[in-house]
Formats: C-alpha cells, structure tokens, sequence
C-alpha cells in the first residue's frame, strides 16, 4: 500500500508551455552560440561595405527609371520651373527600350524552341550496366554470324567483324546518350515551367535593357502547392492541393542585389541579397531543408524588428515603380538578408566548428547565411558541389573589369537631353511665335482701356501723344519662328540615339527610312546589319546566364532527381545567338537541303532514319507538332519490326504460265492452297 504517495497531474497546457520553454531555451543557447555570433558580425561589416560601396550606381539606376518614365529629376524639374516655359519630355528613351525588349523576346522566347539544347558529349560515358547491354548484343550478333558461316572465320574476317561491331556500339552509346539528353531536356523544360522560368527571365530582359546589370536567380529549393486530382469511388474528380519542394526561379531587383566592392563577376566575392518577406513567404521556408524551424517560428511570433536598410532609400524607387503609399500597407514586412560567400576555414574553426567540419584552416569555405531580425534562419554550407551561387547576371553594354555595365538609358542619357531641350525651346517658341507681341503706350490709351482685349477689325481710340510724337500708340511685332531649326536638332540627335543605341527606328516601323531602306532587299540588308549590335547583347545571355542557369539545374536533376534515364554525361549549348543569325534563313535552308538529297544515291546513304531526323528538324522549326508529322525513332522501329513480321507471314505468290494463268491448272492452284493453309493434298 502506498503510504501518502501523491500523483501530480500536470494538464495538457502545462506540458505545451514547458515543452516551449525547452524549445525556446536551446532556440537561444544555439543563436548565442560561438558559430552564429562569428558569423553574424563576420557578415554585418560584409554588408556595410556592399552598401556603402552601391550608393553611386543606385542613383544612375534611379535615373533610368525617370528617363522610361519621361520624368525630369527634382533639380532639373526646378530649373525649368524657375525659366518657365514647357516641361514636355520626349520619350526617347522608352522607345528603345521597348523596341530592345520586344527584339530580346522575339530571339529568345518566341522562336517555338528554347534558346539552349542538351546533347551527348562526342565520346559519352555511359554507366557499366547499359555499356554492357550494348556489348553483349553485338558480341551475340558475332557469335551468330559465325556460326551461320558453319566454318571457322580467318583472322582478317574476325577483325572485320569486330570493327563493325565496334563502330555499331559506338553509334548505340550516342544515340542512347543523346535518348538520356533528351529525356533530360524534357524534365528540365518542365521544371522551368513549373518553378517560374518564364515569367522571371521576361523581367530580367526588361532589367537588361533599363539598368546596369540585370540577375537572375535559380535553382532554388523551395516550397510550392500543387493542385491534384483524386479518383472517388463514385468514379467523380477531386480537386486536393499539396506541397512539394522544387526548384524555383526568379528575377532579382538590382535595386536589392549588394555585390563586394572591386569584384567583375558574382564568382568572384561575396553578394547580399535583400529581401522584404511577407508572414506567408517567411512561413513557406518552415520544413525547407537546411532552415532552422524553430528560429522561423520565433521571428513570426515576434514580428518585424530590424530593418537593413532605410526605408526611405527605395520611396523614390517605389514612385517610380507606381507603388505609391506604401507605408500604408497593413501586410507586416520582415526584412531578411541573404549572404553569399566564403569564410576561412581558420574563422570556422574559432567559431566552433570541429576540424571534422573544417578539415584545413586555409581553405576558404563556401557559406549561405539568411538573418531576419535578430535571428539566423539558416547557416549552411554552399550546397553547390562547384561552390558557384545560385546567381547570374549580365549586362546590355559590359564594362570591362567592372561588375555593373550599362544599360540603353545610361547610354543615351545627353542624347534624351539635348531632344528634351529641343523640344521645350520648340513648343516655347511656337508658343510665342504663333502670335504678335504687342507694344502700347498707355498714356495715349483712353482710361478704362482693356489692353488684353484684341480682336480682328479693333477699332483703337488714342491719345494725343503729350510729348508730340507722331509715333503709333499700339505697334504689333512678329517674333521669329525657328521650328524648323530646332525640328533640325531635335531630328539629328534623335538619330544618333540610334545609333548609340543599336535599336534603329526603322526596327519598330519607322516609315522615314533613307538611302537602301527604301527597297525590301535594302531594308533586310540594314536589319541583318542593326542585329550585329544586339548578337552581342545575346552572346551575353548566353555566356552568362543561360548555360551557368542550366549548369546548375543539370548538376541538380544529377544529385536529387531519383530518375536514372535522365541521368548521362551531357553538354549544354546555349543557342540564343543561334537562333538570331539563323531565324529567318535556316528553314529554307533546310528545304532545300531535302529537295537536294530527293535522289536515290542520297537516299541510299541517309536511310530511312537519316531522312526522318531531317524531317523532324523542319517540323521542329516550322512550329509543327514534330510527333504526329514524323514518328519518333521508337515508334518507327516498333512499326519496321510489325511490317517485317507481316510480310514474313504473307503465303509465297503463285507462278503464272505465258498464259497469265497458275501453273498446274485449278489442281495446282488448289493444292497450293491447301499448302498454304497446312492441309496435306
């Protein structure tokens, strides 16, 4: 018997509350630690010096904006208020950018195929087990083939032989590896369709063209909610909405990208990038590997604290932006920070981390710190097996040795402002040449005159002049009209921003085209030579953005995506500048290299597979659904094994006499056909 022994009983809250003071006790003792508190100065004096090193290039990017908005700066805006006159702004400016975005997309997204291409490398590297499935076809095709001669091959036969089969299994490999490209090619254009390539990479042109540099961000694991379909029993579809973590991709605001000071390249140094989350973007990141839960959940119950960055640094960027009153928004922002980086090894190890982790106090390790707050959220090493970001950028005009270019309103800047001042000075004086200046002499003038009152076939009642003039009391002065000068200046500027620019108006439907523009061979001849400037412009996107991009999505889809069909050694080829030289000349090219090879000779060689690659480009380029047109090589193979057999089964055709009749008379016709169907005569 228990003698006065009590059971406590402790309520569900009790557990709840003490189980959070646990929770919140090792949240603290793990954010105080010797690590997070290292790396969080470490970062801080990092991120003063991007700040303080982007203040210049923020003011040029304030600049293009107002230039594509067609407004004048405050100074300049007081100058011209204080002289009077017009304050009309040309859009120069937003003509070209407009007319350099349409010509990017055109290039780049509207040419019915992605301007990048995965293929296999000339000598792949296939895994052991298809490498020896191949093998062992083609060593049973020898060992068959020897054994249907019924007599031992010559060695010169048996090196033959297996030459033949070497250069078959070669073909195999790649065409087995470039099945893998393509498979790979078909997932990685479904992850871009997914994760938001699209719409990211029309708003970095649009970044290309208007400011210094334009990023780019990608792949990032992230949470996404997908909408799935349920079979009931009663055979009805249910809508259910799901989470999944895949790769997304999105524009980066260069207003919000802070690179290390002195670098050319994201590769280079460390970058910050800014992030103003809202409670549903900082609540996605729960269960997101690599972030700590448990700090996420402490900032949401905290709510905003620390800012980066001064709020009124991005007002003016924001009224440019037509976001008027934004600190009116009730929705709480939380400012995040995002540092991408390297970090001694020697720093890791005084911070805490074991030399299991950090193994040479030499090298310098790559790290993906996130603070929101006064909590870090994630602290990780860069997962990226290169140690690359997840970051590419590029510039419309590269500035060589430096990290942010130029971009089309940079570029044309003195040029908008000449034709801005042209423009005033020509609206002013049309105002003030449209109309005589009228001189008066009010002490000849009746009292009570009104002198702003004129008006045709106006009688005047003077004065006698009191000093006996015979000069007229009311004299009417013409000014000069210079519109047509100042048309002049503003007409020959304006086409030097053509010039300066690479986007020349007849590219966006100028009619006023000189000289060889006037005939269509002309007119093509000045555009092929107007695509030279922007070639270069894509040569860029490609160099910079489209392969580093697909690197990384490649090297993801190899270490994370359970799918082994897809995976193989690949190249990646960005084709952007491909696309622009060949657009307009390659399918008719590719016409008449069919109509060219229509001949039994060519035929012969090419083959029937041969003949349906080449079809299959031109129904590629033509925006033709390529496997209805022309069967797939699976498909066809599988329609020449069912034709083969078919006819293997056909009965034999009868011989005809001179006569044209079966040999043999109706017996012998009859008993061939009792042969045919198995039945003895």
């Amino acid at each position: 018997m228990n003698n006065g022994g009590l059971l406590r009983v402790v309520s569900n809250a009790d557990i709840a509350r003490q189980e959070k003071e646990v929770a919140d006790a090792k949240l603290a003792e793990r954010q105080s630690s010797e690590l997070l508190t290292g790396l969080t100065a470490h970062m801080k004096v990092c991120w003063e010096a991007a700040k303080a090193a982007k203040t210049n290039i923020e003011t040029i990017m304030l600049k293009a904006m107002r230039q594509r908005n067609g407004e004048y700066d405050t100074n300049k805006l007081a100058e011209i208020k204080k002289q009077g006159g017009s304050q009309v702004y040309m859009m120069i400016t937003e003509v070209k950018c407009r007319a350099a975005e349409s010509w990017l997309r055109d290039i780049l997204l509207d040419t019915g195929s992605p301007p990048w291409d995965l293929q296999s490398t000339p000598i792949p590297d296939l895994d052991d087990t298809r490498r020896a499935e191949i093998k062992s076809i083609f060593e049973d095709f020898a060992m068959k083939v020897m054994g249907d001669e019924g007599r031992a091959l010559s060695p010169q036969e048996q090196s033959e032989i297996m030459e033949m089969i070497e250069q078959e299994s070669r073909f195999r490999m790649l065409q087995e590896s470039q099945n893998v490209a393509d498979r790979m090619k078909a997932k990685i254009k479904d992850q871009f369709s997914q994760g938001g390539w699209d719409e990211s990479f029309n708003d970095f042109i649009s970044d290309l063209v208007t400011f210094p540099a334009a990023i780019i961000k990608g792949p990032i694991v992230r949470k996404q909610r997908v909408l799935g379909w349920t079979t009931g029993e009663d055979g009805t579809m249910t809508a259910e909405a799901s989470e999944v973590i895949a790769p997304e991709y999105g524009r980066v605001d260069p207003f919000r990208f802070y690179p290390e000071p002195g670098i050319t390249n994201i590769a280079e140094g460390y970058c910050f990038e800014h992030h103003p989350l809202t409670r549903t973007m900082l609540a996605a990141m729960v269960g997101v590997p690599g972030y700590d839960e448990e700090a996420i959940r402490a900032v949401l119950r905290e709510g905003p604290t620390t800012s980066w960055v001064t709020p009124r640094e991005f007002v003016s960027k924001e009224v440019e932006e037509r976001k008027f009153n934004t600190e009116l928004r009730p929705t709480p922002m939380y400012d995040a920070l995002e540092y991408w980086g390297k970090v001694s090894g020697a720093q890791l190890q005084e911070w805490g981390m074991s030399e299991e982790d950090v193994p040479d106090p030499t090298t310098e390790y790559d790290a993906n710190i996130w603070i929101v707050g006064n909590y870090v959220i994630k602290a990780v090493l860069n997962y990226d097996p290169l140690g690359e970001k997840p970051y590419s950028k590029t510039s419309f005009i590269k500035c060589p040795g430096a990290f942010w270019g130029k971009g089309i309103p940079e570029i044309i800047e003195d040029l908008q402002g000449v034709c801005n001042a042209a423009a005033r000075a020509l609206v002013n004086n049309m105002g003030i040449a449209s109309g005589p200046q009228v001189e008066m002499n009010i002490e000849r003038l009746p009292q009570n005159e009104d002198i702003t009152n004129i008006y045709p076939w106006k009688i005047w009642q003077v004065l006698n002049d009191p000093v006996g003039s015979s000069a007229p009391a009311v004299r009417f002065n013409q000014p000069t009209d210079n519109a047509n000068s100042l048309m002049a200046v503003y007409d020959k500027f304006s086409r030097l921003a053509d010039e300066h620019s690479g986007i020349p108006a007849y590219l966006y439907g100028d009619l006023n085209v000189q000289g060889a523009g006037r005939t269509s061979s002309g007119l093509s001849m000045l555009m092929g030579s107007a695509g030279k400037a922007i070639r270069q412009v894509v040569m860029h996107i490609d160099s910079d953005v489209t392969k580093p991009m697909l690197q990384r999505q490649y090297v993801y889809n190899m270490r994370y995506v359970d799918d082994p069909s897809i995976k193989g050694d690949l190249q990646i080829l960005a084709r952007g500048a491909i696309n622009l030289a060949t657009k307009e000349t390659m399918n008719v090219r590719r016409l008449e290299f069919l109509n060219a090879t229509a001949n039994p000779i060519d035929s012969e060689i090419m083959g029937p597979e041969g003949r349906a690659v080449l079809l299959r480009e031109i129904t590629k380029g033509l925006h033709m659904p390529e496997e209805d047109v022309v069967p797939s090589r699976e498909k066809a193979g599988v329609t020449r094994r069912l034709t083969a057999e078919a006819q293997a089964n056909q009965p034999a055709p009868q011989e005809l006499d001179p006569s044209g009749a079966p040999k043999g008379g109706m017996e012998g016709n009859t008993v061939q056909n009792r042969s045919a169907k198995g039945v003895t005569p």
